[in-house]
């Protein structure tokens, strides 16, 4: 018998076909990192700086409070341009969007994501399966979000007179959960939740993807956290969750949807053709 061809033999997978989402994972990661490097070096110049333009841009909020700066500038000689240039649309753009705001940040509450849960229970094809698998990513990525703010203990932006100070009191949050700002909660529970989603109807990816970006920006407009704490409590949610929901999945019964094809065209043949 003759030895079959060696360059006809079908290749072996390579590591990132076996493993997709590691290796979308690790990019993410990295990606992060490297955001993280640089908003947090030079005691997070960058990370303060954008949070004051942030809240700059969208005008006066009652921490803020520009208008009293502004009227007493000659009180403040060497206040920083971010508390005496005026802001655009009249400092009127977060009195005006606030309620939008409020809701983004609401779809990172407990409430919100129980609703989320009980909807695709009522109306995803695995049902009380499907639940169970918004939950266990949900709980994995929160189990690391509470240790990785426990050991940090980072203050909230807006805990300072002025606001945007880098305050680190690590290990605190082993004593106390209050005010602790890396990373956000609500970008960890609004991207887990989306890597959940993604899973289970991954035609909607953009939009929950996008929605848990805003939920994250939401966090910033509110002076609750810098742009660092964002990002990395995205980084987890997604990270941690999607790997919880991909190990879950399975054992549950549900494997990872795809998007559908398009069914392949017809063939026609007619009858007595060569």
């Amino acid at each position: 018998m003759s030895q079959p061809d060696a360059a006809s033999a079908p290749e072996s997978p390579s590591w990132a076909q076996r493993h997709p989402l590691l290796k979308k994972n690790l990019i993410i990661l990295a990606i992060a990192i490297l955001a993280e490097i640089i908003l947090l070096s030079f005691n997070a110049s960058a990370d303060s700086f954008l949070w004051h333009a942030t809240r700059w841009f969208m005008g006066d909020q009652d921490a803020y409070s520009w208008q009293l700066i502004h009227a007493g500038a000659a009180n403040f000689p060497h206040a920083p341009w971010w508390r005496t240039m005026t802001p655009p649309f009249g400092s009127r753009l977060y009195h005006d969007t606030e309620t939008n705001w409020r809701v983004l940040r609401d779809v990172g509450v407990p409430a919100e994501v129980i609703l989320i849960m009980i909807l695709v229970w009522m109306y995803d094809p695995a049902g009380l399966r499907a639940l169970l698998l918004i939950l266990g990513g949900v709980l994995g990525a929160g189990v690391v979000d509470i240790l990785v703010k426990s050991v940090c203990g980072r203050m909230r932006p807006d805990m300072d007179v002025f606001g945007g100070a880098n305050t680190w009191n690590f290990f605190r949050g082993f004593h106390s959960q209050a005010d602790l700002s890396f990373p956000s909660g609500h970008a960890v529970v609004a991207f887990s939740v989306a890597a959940a989603l993604c899973y289970l109807s991954p035609r909607g990816r953009v939009l929950f993807v996008t929605v848990a970006a805003l939920v994250g920006l939401s966090r910033v407009v509110m002076q609750a956290h810098f742009y660092s704490d964002v990002i990395a409590g995205a980084t987890i949610g997604w990270v941690c969750g999607s790997t919880v929901i991909v190990w879950l999945g399975p054992r549950l019964g549900i494997p990872r949807r795809k998007l559908s094809s398009a069914p392949a065209p017809a063939v026609e043949t007619s009858v007595g053709a060569a």
